[in-house]
């Protein structure tokens, strides 16, 4: 009996080792996930297909960018998250610290750049276009956690 659940144990622990390797969902990683869901509240608005100052205004404001003191560049990603997620799958590039994590691809994008801060008023100007961006990815599944340029 106990050379038997020593096989089953043997047995389950293979598999679950087996599916990690494979990536075959028999256990779900974590790695990296919680950085890939900060990048989402960073950097994509996918419910908005480029934007203008009135954008960036209103974006940078909502999204807390303007707190405790106005933020003096940021990058909005206008794309639905599956085209995101599929940046993770080009041919890895460096990235800007070194690390060989980084992949890009072009994308539609909206650059808010600071022009006006007064004590209580952030203002920017917002521009709006496709351009190429660079992202670092982790995780198996690999998932864009960092915006490179």
């Amino acid at each position: 009996m106990a050379l038997q659940k020593t096989l089953s144990l043997l047995l389950l622990s293979l598999l679950t080792l087996l599916g990690l390797r494979l990536g075959l969902g028999l256990v779900q990683p974590s790695y990296g996930q919680a950085t890939y869901q900060r990048f989402l509240r960073q950097h994509v608005d996918s419910t908005w297909p480029g934007g203008n100052n009135w954008y960036c205004n209103k974006m940078m404001k909502s999204w807390r960018m303007t707190r405790p003191r106005c933020k003096q560049f940021h990058t909005f990603i206008n794309e639905d998250i599956g085209t995101i997620k599929n940046i993770c799958n080009t041919t890895n590039i460096q990235c800007r610290n070194g690390r060989m994590n980084c992949h890009a691809a072009v994308v539609r994008v909206t650059d808010c750049r600071l022009t006006t801060r007064s004590k209580q008023n952030c203002k920017y100007q917002g521009k709006s276009r496709s351009r190429r961006v660079g992202v670092a990815c982790k995780g198996n599944p690999m998932l864009p956690v960092m915006l490179d340029t």
